[in-house]
Order: C-alpha cells, then sequence, then structure tokens
C-alpha cells in the first residue's frame, strides 16, 4: 500500500534520505519520489530532465504505518504523514493502479511524444497515450502537458513532458491521411509486416510494423508523416497485423 508523506517543496530527496536513517528499511518496501520527464534545451541540444511529479511528497510503500510514523517524528525538517479525515491511511486501490499504470519500473512517467490538430491533442508515443482525457493544456515553448489525475481524492493537476512536434488543421491532417491512404491503394493487400490503423486518429493509415510488447498491450508502428517516418504507439485492437 502507498502512504504519502508531506514535505517542503524542493527537499523531496533530501526528505527521503533522511526517512531512510530513522525508519528500518525492513518496515517498508520503498520510498520514493515520482518523476516526470521533461526537456531542456542547452548546448544547443535538448536535452531528458528529470522533476518531481508532486513536488512537496514522498511516497512509502508499507503495509505497516505505525513504524514509518514514528520515524518520521525524527526527521530534522517538516513531514508529515497525510490522513483521510481523522485516519493514516493509504491512496486508493484505483489511485495506485493509476498511477503505476502512469509510471515505469522506476517510478518515472516517461516522455511523450505528438502533435496538434487545430486545438486537438494526438499522442503519437509515451505514457499519454493512455491518459489523453486527462490534458488539459499543452504548452509547446516549454514542452509540457498540464493534465488532471485523479489521485489524493480529487482530481489534481500535474505537469508531465509532452513534445508537440507539429500544428496542423484539419484539412491539413486530413489530406495527410488521405495520402497515406491511396499510397496502399494500389496494392493488392498488405505487404508482409505491415499494418493498417483500424481506429483512433491514423485509422485507414497504414506503415510498417517495428515492436510489440503484448504485456503492456503497445504496438509500435511507422507512418509517414509530415513527409518523414514517425514512430507511433497503438494498442492491439486499434491495429490489423498481417
Amino acid at each position: 500500500m502507498w502512504y504519502v508523506i508531506h514535505t517542503m517543496s524542493g527537499t523531496e530527496q533530501k526528505c527521503v534520505q533522511q526517512c531512510s536513517q530513522y525508519i528500518d528499511p525492513a518496515d517498508y518496501v520503498e520510498m520514493f519520489v515520482p518523476q516526470y520527464i521533461s526537456k531542456k534545451h542547452f548546448k544547443q541540444e535538448w536535452h531528458d530532465v528529470a522533476r518531481t511529479l508532486f513536488p512537496g511528497y514522498i511516497f512509502v510503500d508499507t503495509d505497516r504505518i505505525e513504524p514509518i510514523l514514528e520515524g518520521v517524528k525524527k526527521v530534522h525538517q517538516y513531514t508529515k504523514v497525510l490522513r483521510d479525515a481523522d485516519a493514516i491511511s493509504p491512496i486508493t486501490e484505483e489511485e495506485q493502479k493509476f498511477l503505476s499504470d502512469m509510471m515505469d519500473d522506476q517510478h518515472i512517467v516517461q516522455y511523450s511524444e505528438g502533435f496538434l490538430i487545430g486545438e486537438k491533442v494526438c499522442i503519437t508515443s509515451g505514457p499519454l497515450k493512455h491518459y489523453q482525457g486527462c490534458i488539459k493544456t499543452v504548452d509547446r515553448h516549454r514542452r509540457i502537458a498540464k493534465l488532471e489525475i485523479p489521485v489524493f481524492g480529487g482530481m489534481t493537476p500535474v505537469e508531465v513532458g509532452f513534445g508537440a512536434v507539429h500544428r496542423v488543421s484539419q484539412e491539413e491532417f486530413h489530406q495527410m491521411k488521405q495520402q497515406n491512404i491511396k499510397k496502399y491503394q494500389t496494392s493488392t493487400g498488405l505487404e508482409n509486416g505491415q499494418v493498417k490503423v483500424l481506429e483512433g486518429a491514423f485509422a485507414g493509415m497504414t506503415g510498417n510494423l517495428l515492436a510489440a510488447d503484448p504485456e503492456r498491450d503497445e504496438w509500435t508502428i511507422e507512418l509517414e508523416l509530415f513527409g518523414v517516418a514517425t514512430k507511433v504507439t497503438c494498442s492491439r485492437e486499434e491495429i490489423e497485423v498481417t
């Protein structure tokens, strides 16, 4: 079960280090700070930068909260285990699953990519592919998407890394799709290794299968978008594979 400890924003990693000094490792599975990957431009290149997903909060996975409470009292900075009313309780199973599915094994939300069709966001790869409905706004300059996600007992605003590499109009996107579809209409069927998209924004388009991860239900295909080969992640039900 995941419990949440509130601390001062910017001191999350330091708090984890201090807590680990006063809490027996046998009393918890792990203590971590959820992060996300964003992009920062320096030295004429874009670089991956890890940022805190929930500033001011750390998470602890444990079935025994009592020794955690005792250890937190000894930490030499402001810390408090979050409560539900008057009771100390973990986040719900639904909230934990939501976050687990969004993050990788290191509790990091990886960078997502896509483009904008008018004002609509279209995700081509990354974890936001499964959470597109949570996106409220996109900051193309900062390469950030602002979301509202169901944690901490309500809808909580967060930022995650997202690069919208292009912006096109509805008409431009329609023309791009038609060009791709027409390219393969003359063939009698899909060639070996080719994939046809059945659902979603790219429905009707055809490309090449690059990789498949059945466990995560992520099928990476290559479509021709904006005149270049672009990787797009789909679920199995969204595609037809020869």
